[in-house]
């Protein structure tokens, strides 16, 4: 195999699930090259497996297929089972409850083999971040616990149950993304831990994932002054070489977090090639979503000399762990996606995931419910409908960023009536924020204030509505249509 070749099997390139028809030829033009997976974003179940298989028929070793899938595969594939995120999940599961055990591992099976289902060998959790800030946007509810020992004990679940059925676990986003205030999306997060800290708190669910041998480790674009005062965490050879391979003895793989993300790659072309030099000179195998795949390549391969002792360290332990590939690159017969015994499970799940205030009353009468949206996505209309099933008359009133009017017009008719305050605030890549907007929490403070009787029902982040002193809160934790349903049915009682 050719050195550009050689390159191209370290590069995990983006697969829009959507325009996989549309796109098939260029995604076949990367194979021929030599690219060594596709990580998957949206797309049909029928479409991605059938595109997947004729891409995996095609390549000359088989590929790595990541997807995000920390709540199953129905988060990106229409058809797969969507499950609550990681803190709802360790809301709902007792570690010391044995049913409970078997519901959580039950969930890991359905989610491993949906995965394999379709085509997908490799996913992309778990999320091992130590949730210590309320502040930061882009972890939150994607993490199990502000506990490390938590997270450790969930995290393993993880890694074992998908790793059973052949896929590659990838732990992220070492050393531990948790205590940070900015997106690595949009900027360079700085955690400023010493040692001692770290150790303690963001590495501890590592060091017991390298214990469950982990197949695959996602590094951080993240700064940490500790482990290196110059380099991010992504293109540090400090914390890749000398800290996760040397003192931590990790001997899987080692992948990028997605090398678009403006922490490294800075909005230009030059600055992301360079970027994917410095992290396989630090020690990284495999360089997640660079934005130009094809440039990336073609800039490594005139480095020559330079880049070449790290292409053939990495291309040899990608080539060693792609030997047991072979047996999961094409989807699993037999398996069904998103059948109801599935769901059933993901209800069950949701359901024992709502956390209820003790203040909550059931209710007796028409509420007037007041939806905030803090995406402009038009949401909460099966929170309200559930509610509507049981009282008609119910008015609705929906507030997005968008909105420019009276806020006392507006609060009004809720004076001394009882309010239902449905928050909606996405955890999501490149939003760069924790929380409502200035206006939407302004107008929520004073819908309590205004309200006889005030609940708030958070598809969100609970840390978004601290300091809101509501009657009642009911915590849901995402916008799920199963969370929406089942918040809706616990305030109308049985």
């Amino acid at each position: 195999m050719n050195d550009r070749k050689k390159i191209a099997q370290l590069i995990i390139a983006r697969l829009d699930g959507t325009d996989i028809k549309k796109k098939f030829t260029y995604y076949e033009s990367l194979v021929k090259k030599g690219i060594g997976g596709f990580i998957v974003f949206g797309g049909k179940l029928k479409d991605v497996t059938h595109g997947i298989k004729k891409l995996q028929d095609r390549a000359e070793i088989p590929l790595f297929i990541a997807s995000d899938l920390e709540q199953g595969l129905g988060q990106h594939i229409t058809g797969g089972t969507l499950f609550p995120p990681a803190m709802a999940l360790a809301q709902a599961i007792n570690p010391k409850n044995k049913n409970d055990i078997k519901l959580l591992r039950r969930t890991i099976h359905i989610i491993a083999q949906e995965a394999r289902a379709a085509g997908i060998n490799t996913i992309c959790s778990p999320v091992l971040d130590v949730n210590t800030n309320p502040q930061n946007p882009i972890i939150c509810t994607r993490a199990f616990s502000e506990s490390p020992h938590k997270v450790a004990w969930f995290g393993n679940e993880f890694i074992k149950g998908f790793q059973q059925h052949g896929l590659f676990a990838c732990a992220k986003h070492f050393p531990g993304h948790g205590d940070t205030t900015k997106d690595s999306h949009r900027e360079l997060p700085v955690v400023y831990a010493d040692m001692k800290r770290l150790r303690r708190v963001e590495l501890y669910p590592f060091k017991h994932a390298i214990k469950s041998e982990v197949k695959m480790i996602m590094v951080g674009h993240l700064k940490i002054p500790a482990l290196d005062a110059h380099y991010a965490s992504s293109l540090s050879r400090k914390t890749i070489c000398g800290l996760l391979r040397q003192e931590m003895n990790f001997k899987g793989l080692v992948i990028t977090d997605a090398m678009n993300m403006h922490a490294v790659s800075r909005k230009s072309l030059t600055s992301e090639a360079r970027a994917c030099l410095m992290a396989l000179d630090a020690g990284a195998d495999i360089l997640l979503h660079p934005e130009h795949p094809e440039k990336v390549i073609q800039y490594l391969s005139s480095r020559g000399n330079e880049i070449m002792p790290a292409v053939e360290r990495s291309f040899h332990t990608v080539l060693n762990a792609k030997k047991n590939l072979k047996k999961v690159t094409s989807p699993l017969k037999g398996t069904r996606v998103g059948i109801r015994s599935h769901w059933k499970t993901a209800h069950e799940l949701t359901r024992k995931s709502i956390k209820v205030s003790p203040g909550l009353k059931t209710l007796h009468r028409e509420p007037i419910i007041l939806i905030l949206d803090d995406d402009n996505c038009n949401a909460g209309d099966v929170f309200a409908k559930t509610i509507k099933t049981r009282y008609p008359g119910t008015k609705t009133i929906y507030i997005d960023n968008q909105f420019h009017g009276s806020t006392n017009t507006l609060l009004k008719p809720l004076s001394d009536k009882t309010l239902i305050a449905a928050v909606f605030s996405k955890i999501s890549a490149w939003k760069g924020r924790a929380g409502l907007s200035k206006k939407l929490k302004t107008i929520l403070q004073k819908a309590v204030k205004t309200s006889g009787y005030s609940v708030i029902a958070g598809f969100c982040c609970p840390y978004v509505f601290s300091g809101i002193k509501a009657d009642a809160v009911i915590e849901a934790y995402s916008d799920s249509e199963l969370s929406q349903e089942a918040a809706g049915k616990i305030l109308c009682g049985p």
